[in-house]
């Protein structure tokens, strides 16, 4: 009877720990693209390598840091800069020189990460990382400017090819 009594404790302890199981729906693909031959497609999440390629690249251009924005750049890449209509071309070997030129009227650039999400549309076979921050401009002359910035970052096989960039006051 003990015996009895013991393995019925035992099989009551076992199954009273069994582990629960709760399935939950996740979506694969999300969100619409409203434009052109790719209207009606979906997105789904990129990477989180893109993801630290793409926030690599805000930073380093506030600190200057023209090294490693070459080594994440492809070998030309398009920056569509938030003023104007005509993206600036360059190859990874003219990066020094124009990061040189836009820091040229700033002591010091100090930038903030507000997000970054990767995405990738359905059919293609690259990522676009939305990074959102805030960007402290300190001017030579003294002054200050405070901007918010959304940057849509191009990478495919962990290269930046293409840079748009959207701009809006604080």
């Amino acid at each position: 009877m003990k015996k009895f009594l013991k393995l019925t404790a035992l099989s009551l302890l076992l199954f009273s720990c069994e582990t629960k199981i709760k399935e939950v729906e996740v979506n694969a693909s999300a969100g619409t693209h409203y434009q052109g031959d790719d209207n009606g497609k979906k997105f789904s999440f990129g990477s989180d390598r893109d993801t630290e390629i793409a926030v690599g690249l805000v930073l380093a251009f506030a600190k200057k840091d023209s090294q490693l924005m070459m080594e994440i750049m492809a070998d030309s890449a398009a920056y569509f800069p938030p003023m104007g209509s005509k993206p600036i071309v360059a190859t990874k070997d003219e990066i020094p020189g124009i990061v040189e030129q836009l820091h040229q009227p700033y002591d010091s650039i100090n930038r903030k990460i507000w997000n970054a999400v990767p995405l990738v549309k359905d059919g293609e076979d690259f990522s676009k990382v939305t990074v959102t921050f805030l960007e402290k401009r300190y001017l030579k002359d003294g002054s200050e400017e405070s901007v918010a910035l959304v940057d849509r970052i191009s990478i495919k096989d962990g290269k930046i090819f293409r840079i748009y960039q959207w701009m809006g006051e604080r």
